[in-house]
Formats: structure tokens, C-alpha cells, sequence
């Protein structure tokens, strides 16, 4: 009866520090740092299709590109969960500003996806191109898809709609 007493108090104290730490309050600091690098993230992968050290695809993939694509990725997930817990705890301008950051870097990895699927660049495991050798369709392919950019983000800036649903229409925007 003891033994059953003292398992059942250590699970009422698992469970209250659970609670409790699901209960702390959302501080704008880890949003922050998350739009941080979602910021950065956003430059590098624009990066890589413009700019005079982009990757034209006459030289192999560049080291790197992988981990920054998938890191992308990940970060645009974050971002997503975040700006709903903003929404969740009534900090519209945190959302706003979270869904801002998520629009710049959704909008990075989509061109770059878009610019590879039109060069027929074949992937290992998406989002990693086969590495080791050159893709020169990718040059003409920048030039296609980096001229419909503009007018495919007024477009998703028009409509505000939320990250998936502009994302879709991005990628459908760039074909």
C-alpha cells in the first residue's frame, strides 16, 4: 500500500511539472531568434539563384546546399508552429510579424524547387540534387523562373493566405 502511495504521488508531481511547463507563458524571445534565421536562412538560399555567386548549374551542386535546403525546411515548419501559438495566446502582431519571416523564406525554397524541377535536376532525397556533376539546364532555368518571381509573390501577398496555402499557390504561380 505504501509502495502504491509513493508511485502515485511521484505521478501527480510528473504530471503537475508537465502541466505546468505547458502552462508557461509564450515570450516573443524564441520567436525572435526562430525569425532571426529564418531571415538569414532566406538570403542564402536566394543566394543561390541571384546574385553574381549564385549557382548557375555549370558547376556541380555547392557544398552546403543541402544542409542549408533542408534547414530551410525545418525552420519554415517552426515558424508555422509559432505563429499559431502567437494566435493561441492573442499576439496578432507577432503572428503577423512570424507569418511575414515564413512568406520571405517559403518563398526562397520554392523558387529554388521550382528553378531545379524545371532544369530536371534529379534528387537523392528531396530537397538534396544528385551531387558530383554539373546541371547546365539550371542556367536557363533561372532565368525562367527567377523572371516570374515578382509577379507570383504580389500575387500570394495579395491573396494573404496562410504558409501551406501560399506555398501551393507559389509553386503553381512558378510553372
Amino acid at each position: 500500500m505504501r509502495r502504491l502511495l509513493s508511485f502515485g504521488l511521484v505521478a501527480l508531481a510528473l504530471v503537475a511539472t508537465i502541466v505546468s511547463a505547458a502552462a508557461q507563458p509564450f515570450t516573443g524571445g524564441e520567436a525572435s531568434r526562430v525569425a532571426r534565421a529564418a531571415n538569414a536562412l532566406s538570403a542564402r538560399i536566394a543566394a543561390y539563384h541571384r546574385g553574381p555567386g549564385g549557382w548557375t548549374g555549370y558547376t556541380p551542386v555547392p557544398p552546403g546546399y543541402c544542409g542549408t535546403m533542408r534547414e530551410g525546411e525545418a525552420v519554415l515548419k517552426e515558424l508555422a508552429r509559432l505563429a499559431s501559438r502567437a494566435i493561441l495566446y492573442r499576439l496578432p502582431g507577432l503572428a503577423l510579424d512570424l507569418q511575414a519571416a515564413g512568406n520571405r523564406l517559403g518563398d526562397a525554397l520554392d523558387e529554388e524547387e521550382m528553378i531545379n524541377l524545371v532544369a530536371g535536376i534529379p534528387y537523392t532525397v528531396f530537397p538534396c540534387p544528385v551531387e558530383g556533376r554539373p546541371y547546365p539546364a539550371r542556367a536557363t532555368a533561372l532565368y525562367i523562373v527567377v523572371a516570374r518571381m515578382p509577379a507570383c509573390r504580389t500575387q500570394a501577398d495579395v491573396t494573404r493566405v496562410s504558409f501551406a496555402a501560399r506555398r501551393t499557390l507559389m509553386q503553381q504561380c512558378l510553372r
